[in-house]
């Protein structure tokens, strides 16, 4: 037999430990993430306002049948230049049978919302308070000639000067 010994395997270098440091902020993440989800798994909903009163204050509720109306292109009331306005609106009506309403007088409406914005200047229709009084201009022919109680809001769509 042979005196040969088995060559020695070669040591492995010992592995390295993570230090202190590390490992305390892995728990201490594993802790924050487990408490917020936590909270956020257990958290009560807020308790919202009434829907209805909400509304009623903020204005902001559709409450009836919305018709819409086929777009206004129209000659602003410039002399020596051709200005445009075009104009989409939507009508909020006050009775379950708006829109019955709205075919019934489609003619006279576009008339009268014809007539009243190609009457209007350029400087009628710039700025927000401007739109806000051809709303309410809109809104009182319409009355006038719908009768009272039937449109309740005017929204526009599309309001493009050129």
């Amino acid at each position: 037999m042979s005196d040969e010994t088995p060559a020695a395997k070669p040591a492995l270098p010992p592995a390295a430990k993570p230090s202190k440091g590390v490992l305390g902020l892995l728990v201490l993440n594993l802790a924050g993430t487990g408490f917020v989800a936590f909270k956020l798994l257990t958290a009560q909903p807020a308790e919202a306002a009434p829907a209805h009163a909400a509304a009623a204050e903020s204005g902001s509720t559709v409450t009836g049948p919305v018709v819409a109306l086929d777009p206004f292109v129209v000659n602003l009331d410039e002399p020596g230049t051709s200005r445009y306005l075009k104009v989409t609106l939507e009508m909020e009506m006050i009775p379950a049978e708006g829109e019955v309403i709205v075919t019934k007088s489609k003619q006279l409406i576009r008339d009268a919302i014809l007539s009243h914005l190609s009457g209007l200047h350029v400087k009628d229709t710039l700025g927000a308070e401007a739109k806000e009084k051809i709303r309410g201009d809109l809104l009182a022919k319409l009355t006038k000639l719908l009768g009272a109680e039937k449109v309740r809001r005017l929204f526009f769509q599309d309001f493009v000067v050129q």
